[in-house]
């Protein structure tokens, strides 16, 4: 599954060529050997172009519909009719070698191969994790060596099968923590030692007999590896889902910043333009009609005023949809204009405070956090009743901290009554960018809005 279809043959031929190697060491009959190698084969070209087929070269068992097409062909359907050949080849009652064959061989596909697999498919990016993430792989691999140990091959403590519970932990562990490469490297590590116990004469399926007690094993291995292999691939589903969701959220609020932009340009590049040609189309016309009545000149005045009055409103729209002091001064310029153009249009007095907010911000953090403060401050117009707003930004141990409050009717934090889209939209902005919002507010004392937004940057001079 991991090479070049045409090398198939000759890696068919090299690994069955130790297989034959060792069988005839051990004494194994050269008629079983030529049926264990046609069942063998038979296998192996079932599972591979199976999952090939449906899956893809290198395929990766990240999901759950993935592991369902390899959960078919290779751990089911191969191994279903590679039995019956290699049966032929066992000494003893046919079904009774049938189910040895079949057993072992969906062992091995649902635990050595998936781990192959993994590590073939995501191991260089795991080895690209933390040094503290590989600690604390290494952790877990220990534990699970440990207690595996005890439960499988330890002379007096491995009798009991309580002690097969004291795994799921680890189990849990690595599939949640580490995916699927977490997973099928602890069922390696408990398959190894439970097989080498039983082989030893040890652990809790000794007292079952060498047959009996080889078939528990087998199907206690298969009944453990594959629930949390299902388990691992629907926490990946999510995580995956989880992360598309994430990707659809940035491309929305990024088409909505250039839609933004387009509709801001077209206000204030056409339609400021065209009623400031027409206020002073008006205000020629009142000069020219000298003549005329005290009324019909106090008309046009009014016209002109109301056009004025019209294209500032039109000039502040085009502002708060995309501020041009922003983008080419900065935060502390922009949210400064921003709360300057607030108090006049909207007659509440706003108090801006900053310190030590670095210059050359990133674009993206500073349109983040001005849009926090924007619609902190659209809020407090809305809700608050308010007639005066702080404003204060902060940079501070690698976080820049934006709070916005009021000292208004508030509103009761613990209703069960959600925010509504501009409170989503602050959410959402910091959340993909790796910070966090908090709204603490209370009837008749105010409320306070505080966003953090970590920032990591090697120019400390304030703005």
């Amino acid at each position: 599954m991991l090479v070049r279809t045409r090398i198939w043959p000759a890696l068919i031929l090299v690994s069955f060529a130790g297989f034959i190697l060792f069988d005839l060491h051990v004494g194994v009959p050269l008629a079983s050997i030529v049926w264990f190698i046609c069942a063998d084969t038979i296998q192996v070209l079932i599972a591979a172009i199976g999952v090939r087929y449906s899956l893809g070269r290198a395929p990766r068992l990240k999901n759950v519909n993935s592991l369902a097409k390899y959960g078919f062909f290779a751990v089911f359907l191969a191994p279903f009719v590679a039995a019956f050949v290699s049966a032929q080849g066992i000494p003893g009652n046919y079904w009774t070698s049938w189910r040895v064959s079949f057993f072992s061989e969906v062992l091995a596909f649902i635990t050595l191969t998936p781990a192959i697999l993994s590590w073939f498919g995501e191991g260089p990016a795991w080895l690209q994790e933390p040094r503290a993430h590989h600690f604390e792989f290494a952790a877990l691999t220990v534990m699970t060596v440990l207690f595996g140990y005890f439960a499988f091959a330890a002379h007096a403590m491995s009798n009991s099968p309580a002690l097969l519970y004291s795994l799921v932990p680890f189990l849990l562990w690595s599939g949640l923590r580490f995916g699927s490469i977490g997973i099928t490297s602890s069922m390696i590590v408990i398959s190894f030692l439970s097989v080498w116990g039983l082989v030893q004469g040890r652990g809790p399926f000794m007292a079952l007999g060498p047959e009996n007690g080889m078939l528990a094993l087998q199907l206690f291995l298969i009944s453990a590896a594959l629930p949390f292999l299902i388990l691992t691939a629907v926490v990946e589903d999510r995580k995956l889902a989880g992360e598309q969701l994430a990707s659809l959220s940035g491309k929305l609020i990024e088409a909505q910043e250039e839609e933004r932009k387009r509709i801001a340009r077209d206000v204030h590049d056409d339609y400021s333009q065209r009623l400031a040609m027409l206020a002073i189309d008006v205000e020629k016309l009142g000069e020219e009609l000298s003549d005329s009545s005290q009324e019909t000149k106090q008309q046009l005045q009014d016209f002109f005023e109301r056009i004025s009055e019209l294209g500032a409103d039109m000039h502040s729209l085009s502002h708060q949809l995309h501020s041009s002091t922003l983008e080419s001064l900065g935060l502390v310029a922009g949210v400064n204009a921003f709360c300057e153009e607030f108090e006049v249009t909207e007659h509440i007095q706003v108090e801006f405070a900053h310190e030590n907010v670095p210059r050359n911000l990133p674009n993206d953090v500073a349109l983040c956090l001005f849009r926090v403060v924007q619609e902190g401050l659209r809020n407090v117009k809305r809700h608050s009743d308010a007639e005066n707003a702080n404003v204060h930004i902060e940079w501070s141990d690698g976080k820049l901290h934006v709070t916005v409050s009021d000292r208004g009717k508030g509103f009761d934090a613990e209703s069960p009554v959600g925010g509504g889209i501009g409170i989503w939209s602050m959410q959402e902005r910091l959340r993909l960018m790796g910070g966090r919002l908090h709204i603490q507010s209370h009837l008749t004392r105010g409320t306070t809005v505080d966003a953090w937004l970590p920032l990591k940057t090697e120019s400390n001079q304030p703005q």
